[in-house]
């Protein structure tokens, strides 16, 4: 009886030993991806050894291979569809590359970029519709995706410029215009294109002083010569004066 007792007790012990053992072996090879792996097996499968811990490890590693390589398939899938739909956009194909633009932002929907160049092609494809509210639709579709691209990068230039430009010649919110435009300008002072589209904006809204202003900037800061001259037929034209 003594000696049956003696086993009982030995086997306790060995048990004991097994875990602590394992335990220690778990302490040493702690992982949050080996936890929601063992989480995921059934309470039977949870008796851990070294060869199973070997075996978790192979496997992590295993789907982490895959992973990466799925991560990098649909970068490279969202730069090609970026690519077609600026090679459709060459083309004046404006209704493919919105389509190619939006698949893209399926798989990158914080990309500034691929929203601000969806807000262009759904400008020129709203110039072509001859229904009013089909028309404003398209205009309100790339409103909004300006918008978005500067939520995404405030400090989004192309996107400040696209809105800018939508505010005044396609929508006549001269005023929504200006602002834009002058956001753009605190950002870059010298954006030649942006001070000529807040000179209209600003005599559509006969702030004529002000229109005036615009285009001194452009004359005294212009490289090139050209551009210089447009600005100051521009400014001869709203001061009502002849050459």
């Amino acid at each position: 009886m003594k000696h049956e007792r003696k086993r009982a007790c030995k086997g306790v012990a060995d048990l004991i030993l097994i875990v602590v053992v394992t335990a220690l072996l778990f302490a040493c090879s702690r992982d949050p991806r080996m936890d929601a792996l063992l989480q995921m097996e059934e309470p039977s499968e949870l008796a851990t050894s070294p060869e199973r811990i070997q075996e978790l490890k192979e496997t992590i590693a295993e789907y982490e291979e895959i992973v990466t390589q799925k991560v990098e398939a649909a970068h490279k899938q969202a730069s090609y569809l970026k690519l077609l739909a600026q090679e459709y956009v060459r083309y004046e194909l404006y209704g493919p590359a919105l389509e190619s633009l939006e698949e893209a932002l399926l798989l990158e929907p914080r990309n500034q970029v691929l929203h601000e160049l969806a807000g262009v092609c759904a400008g020129y494809l709203a110039k072509a519709q001859a229904r009013p509210e089909v028309r404003a639709a398209y205009f309100a579709m790339a409103e909004q995706f300006y918008k978005t691209s500067l939520e995404i990068d405030p400090n989004y230039q192309d996107g400040l410029y696209a809105l800018g430009n939508l505010y005044h010649f396609e929508l006549a919110r001269h005023l929504e215009a200006v602002r834009v435009l002058e956001t753009l300008l605190d950002r870059s002072p010298m954006h030649i294109q942006a001070l000529f589209v807040l000179a209209r904006a600003h005599a559509a809204l006969g702030n004529i002083d002000d229109a005036v202003s615009a285009y001194d900037r452009i004359i005294e800061n212009a490289a090139d010569r050209d551009v210089a001259e447009q600005a100051r037929r521009n400014r001869q034209l709203l001061m009502g004066e002849t050459e």
